[in-house]
């Protein structure tokens, strides 16, 4: 059965024990992201992250997104996390920046592209409780609490429903219209490109990476 929760300003430390004490037991939950209720899950639990595939009815060999608490998580997750990219982070992290990055081959995760893509994208949520959830319990994989193709669910209404396995439900009222993150990858040559440009501009990066590309 979902427990749904209701964020106030007394009650977010015991909300966050609860919540990250479900995701570390193998459930999935919904929380607020900047713009839109997301699903997470721990990012090492295959079986859950497939699950919030089904829910979304994602294509086969889509993959979740990971978000982690903070930049120092990356070296260890990832391999060509390099000082323009830790100049980023300290810029724009917690926030709407997300990284193309290639993961260690040692990881023991699926984020539902069965590994098929040499990439995984990842960023630190400015959102103050999911960021503390994720503090708790490492790195989660997440996805639009919604359909896919739906968009950004922005009030808890607009899930089309809540199946018997998401544990928790925490609803933070209806949550802002907001441009989406802005994405950045490698190039062919190896240096940084923007691949979506979003919250953040290129001009906003290029101030810390001039060589940064489009």
């Amino acid at each position: 059965m979902t427990s749904h929760l209701i964020l106030d300003d007394h009650n977010s430390a015991e909300v966050c024990t609860q919540v990250s004490d479900a995701v570390r037991s193998g459930a999935i939950t919904v929380l607020a992201a900047e713009h839109g209720y997301v699903y997470i899950c721990d990012a090492f639990n295959r079986d859950r992250v497939s699950r919030i595939h089904a829910l979304r009815g994602d294509a086969p060999f889509t993959a979740a997104q990971v978000m982690v608490s903070h930049a120092d998580v990356l070296k260890g997750v990832a391999t060509d996390f390099d000082a323009d990219l830790s100049r980023l982070t300290d810029r724009f992290w917690p926030g709407l920046l997300t990284l193309q990055l290639t993961p260690h081959y040692g990881l023991s995760w699926n984020l539902g592209d069965e590994g098929e893509l040499d990439y995984f994208a990842v960023r630190a949520p400015a959102r103050e409780l999911l960021r503390a959830v994720i503090e708790l319990t490492g790195p989660v994989a997440v996805a639009s609490a919604g359909l896919v193709g739906q968009g950004a669910v922005r009030s808890l209404s607009e899930i089309p429903s809540l199946a018997a396995d998401i544990a928790i439900v925490v609803d933070e009222g209806q949550l802002p219209e907001g441009q989406p993150s802005t994405l950045i990858g490698r190039s062919s040559q190896g240096g940084l490109r923007v691949i979506r440009e979003g919250a953040i501009s290129r001009a906003q990066l290029a101030e810390l990476v001039p060589t940064i590309g489009a």
